[in-house]
């Protein structure tokens, strides 16, 4: 592993201008990141507990297709239901037992939209699909792909869990003010309290651009359809959290001596008569569809000005996929960096396919201060933690993760 520091990362706040988005946990990408996250999460703990080892599984194209929908004021009638999709590789005999993929699917779709959405009534509306590419293949022992006793996937993972790709991964000190402020504006619009007071969803989505010390802000807030009567019922509801977010960014002002001021504007492709209504609190409800890897980055925002990889970490099998460990590792690197060294950072780390986990090909760190010998002391004791990602990734349940605001 080849550790290479250099100067010139930037603090975001201190470019003169930023940019930010975050969806919201009802937004069809976020739940088909939670459904992959979630099932990959189910699996591997369902399979240590009865086999002792977590076989190969990788799940990091599920795909989430909107209900067909009528939507109006006061209600709504669906015509199709939405279609839940796993494609992905996934071990499903071991010891001549099956580990019932489709249900574990079926259970963990069930659950994710449980948890993040408001109407129980979109569990009477799905269609589970699995797609199941599991063969065997000359790049690895064949019990990697169909192992025929639990002792047979710990013998192979103990030789065949090195890096499953070649991949580029990043990660940053922080969030900017624009990225803060979207996490900040959508975790209070999806907030329970919230929901229940205005009959709004979850699919909130929240766009800040920063120009300099000025906020400007976008925001789109569902209305479930059978809780708004007509236009003017909308619109009195719409003006109150309009109040309410105007309220949370004037704290966000008050807190930040950098922001001098800030602007909303809220559903803006509504014209008199059509809101933004969305059955069981999301567009999922009405037609979007979801795919993996178009949501929130890994640190919980979308921002375009970072540097980024082309990655998309959940459903990818914790143990050996490198597209979602050094993401992880990326992230808590840079993070470790201006906590105990003072200054802001950007990871990357590149590694060749087959590589060993805690050993990637390169480290690369760019700071706006010098790090030294101690920012490469600091590279080299975040990977020796690869290995274990999977400890990690098992203790915590993704949708509590993407609540807490943390990286998900």
């Amino acid at each position: 592993m080849q550790v290479i520091t250099s100067l010139g990362a930037v603090h975001p706040d201190q470019s003169p201008f930023d940019v930010a988005e975050r969806k919201g946990i009802g937004h069809p990408d976020s739940l088909a990141d939670l459904v992959a996250d979630s099932f990959s999460r189910r699996y591997s703990a369902t399979c240590q507990e009865r086999f002792g080892a977590v076989p190969n599984h990788w799940v990091d194209k599920v795909t989430l297709v909107g209900a067909a929908a009528d939507v109006r004021f006061g209600g709504y009638d669906i015509r199709k239901p939405v279609d839940c999709y796993l494609f992905g590789k996934v071990t499903e005999r071991i010891d001549g037992n099956d580990v019932s993929v489709a249900k574990l699917f079926d259970d963990t779709v069930r659950a994710v939209l449980t948890s993040t959405l408001d109407d129980p009534a979109i569990l009477g509306h799905l269609r589970i699909h699995v797609n199941n590419t599991a063969g065997t293949g000359v790049d690895h022992d064949r019990e990697f792909y169909q192992p025929r006793t639990a002792a047979g996937i710990t013998k192979v993972l103990a030789s065949e869990s090195v890096a499953n790709d070649t991949v580029v991964c990043a990660g940053t000190s922080l969030r900017g003010i624009a990225a803060r402020t979207a996490v900040r504006l959508e975790t209070l619009l999806t907030g329970a309290a919230f929901r229940t007071r205005y009959q709004t969803g979850t699919d909130v989505k929240v766009m800040v651009v920063r120009d300099r010390g000025q906020l400007d802000v976008t925001a789109a807030v569902p209305f479930h359809p059978a809780s708004v009567h007509g236009w003017s019922e909308y619109r009195t509801a719409l003006d109150a959290i309009r109040d309410e977010i105007e309220g949370e960014l004037k704290r966000v002002l008050d807190e930040t001596p950098t922001a001098a001021g800030a602007r909303l504007s809220l559903n803006t492709k509504d014209v008199p008569g059509h809101g933004y209504l969305a059955p069981f609190g999301t567009s999922l409800g009405k037609g979007d569809c979801g795919a993996v890897g178009r949501g929130n980055r890994y640190n919980g925002a979308i921002e375009p000005l970072r540097p980024a990889s082309g990655e998309a970490p959940a459903g990818k099998n914790p143990l050996h996929h490198v597209g979602k460990i050094y993401t992880a590792v990326a992230d808590e690197l840079a993070r470790r960096i201006m906590a105990e060294l003072g200054t802001y950072a950007e990871v990357l780390i590149a590694a060749r396919n087959g590589g060993q986990l805690d050993d990637p090909a390169y480290v690369l760190i760019r700071s706006e201060a010098p790090i030294g010998a101690a920012g490469e002391a600091l590279a080299r004791a975040a990977m020796r933690t690869a290995p274990g990602y999977i400890q990690r990734f098992l203790e915590t349940d993704p949708v509590s993760r993407f609540r807490e605001q943390e990286p998900c």
